[in-house]
């Protein structure tokens, strides 16, 4: 009797879930092990503050997946999605780690994003130039005014060198 029961218990969810937990906790360990400059170890946000936060959301999500009670997954249903444009995107955002230090961190993003509406449908190139500008520039923004410096990249240097 308990060991049907076991098996009701553990399906593909919370399996899932108790791998990605693991991810999630192995993730916020290492993000422990950041090293801090001495002037920003007393800061509220250093480069531990995202880590932590964004490993903290998984391992919150992977308890609401093993705790919460499911319906049975329905892997039939994957095989239906278009997975085509993730093929493309993949290796873009591994390129977009490369540009990122030569053409800085606004045009490299602005760059990213447009090009990967393009490869997911979107063919209205003023609402996908505005949406990417907009959401690079208020990133930016936003990490301007927490103090995190964007270095401008090794093409603003070249044509504006001072």
């Amino acid at each position: 009797m308990k060991a049907s029961y076991m098996i009701v218990f553990i399906n593909n969810t919370r399996l899932v879930g108790l791998l990605f937990l693991l991810l999630s906790g192995a993730y916020v360990y290492f993000a422990g092990e950041i090293p801090l400059d001495f002037w920003s170890e007393d800061e509220v946000f250093n480069a531990r503050s995202m880590p932590y936060l964004i490993g903290g959301g998984a391992m919150v999500c992977s308890l609401l997946l093993i705790l919460l009670p499911s319906a049975e997954f329905k892997w039939r249903e994957l095989q239906n999605l278009n997975w085509q444009p993730l093929y493309f995107i993949l290796p873009l955002i591994s390129l977009y780690g490369y540009t990122l230090e030569i053409l800085g961190f606004i045009v490299a993003s602005c760059l990213l994003l447009f090009i990967a509406f393009g490869m997911l449908g979107e063919r209205r190139w003023l609402r996908m130039t505005g949406i990417a500008a907009g959401l690079v520039l208020m990133f930016w923004l936003l990490l301007d005014s927490l103090g995190i410096y964007l270095a401008p990249g090794a093409l603003f240097w070249s044509l504006f060198d001072a």
